[in-house]
């Protein structure tokens, strides 16, 4: 065998270096523009300068690393953010699927939001409890890819989006406790509801809001109206539903309507 078959990327790095310092070994001329006496500037070491000399396993190496950190530490922490960061790995890790549960990994830790998982089974306990805030075609299903409105181009639809008509109520799915109350980029006029044991929900696209945060509200009670608050300027409803801040289908927790 070729015993330079065994070598890795890391060991060839090495070696070429080696001969490129036993080539200059032995030199006296003085580098054009270099004062005699005065010595030479050390060049600084960034991260630049590291990362451009790591080789893929190096760099595979340290991200494995760091996101078995991320994901210890996420364990062991009880803040919302390392709880969402968990939740993410050990759902995805359930279901077998490894890229999700690093991807979604990625995306918590840059704070780009709650990461939609269509793999995440149906609650059994919860199907069917939730009551729609509003009756209507579903125009924008959850998991799709967006196009504009409340689902940025590119981008997955944490929700759904309801068609509707421009001043109907929107109600609260169940009892509990409004979060937030605000605006979004995408969303528009938006209500945040912590309904306990880890669900929320997040209402978008809203006309006037006839609740406030900390606001105690009961089921089947109005919070708001539907608008065109958000870029699309359409009267329709975005509806989140989440369970420990990872979106879900709403679908099948609503209330089925009556035949």
């Amino acid at each position: 065998m070729d015993p330079f078959e065994r070598w890795d990327d890391w060991e060839w790095e090495r070696a070429i270096q080696e001969v490129g310092n036993e080539s200059g070994r032995g030199r006296t001329t003085p580098r054009l523009n270099q004062q005699p006496g005065r010595p030479r500037r050390p060049v600084k070491a960034g991260w630049g300068n590291y990362l451009k000399h790591w080789n893929g396993t190096q760099k595979r190496t340290i991200l494995a690393a760091t996101l078995f950190l991320l994901v210890f530490f996420s364990a062991n922490s009880t803040d919302s953010f390392s709880g969402s960061i968990y939740s993410v790995y050990k759902t995805a890790m359930d279901s077998g699927n490894y890229y999700e549960a690093l991807n979604g990994m990625a995306k918590e830790a840059l704070s780009l939001g709650g990461v939609v998982s269509k793999n995440v089974p149906v609650d059994a306990k919860m199907k069917g409890q939730f009551l729609p805030p509003i009756s209507g075609k579903v125009v924008a299903a959850f998991g799709e890819v967006g196009e504009g409105g409340s689902n940025a181009l590119g981008s997955i639809h944490n929700g759904i989006d309801v068609e509707s008509a421009l001043g109907v109520p929107v109600v609260s799915p169940a009892t509990g406790v409004v979060t937030s109350v605000g605006e979004d980029p995408q969303l528009g006029k938006l209500v945040k509801v912590d309904f306990g044991d880890g669900w929320t929900t997040v209402l978008g696209n809203l006309g006037d809001i006839s609740v406030v945060k900390g606001q105690r509200i009961e089921k089947g009670s109005v919070l708001a109206t539907v608008g065109l608050s958000a870029p699309l300027k359409k009267p329709w409803l975005h509806f989140e539903l989440r369970k420990n801040n990872v979106p879900v289908n709403p679908i099948p927790y609503l209330i089925p309507p009556k035949s």
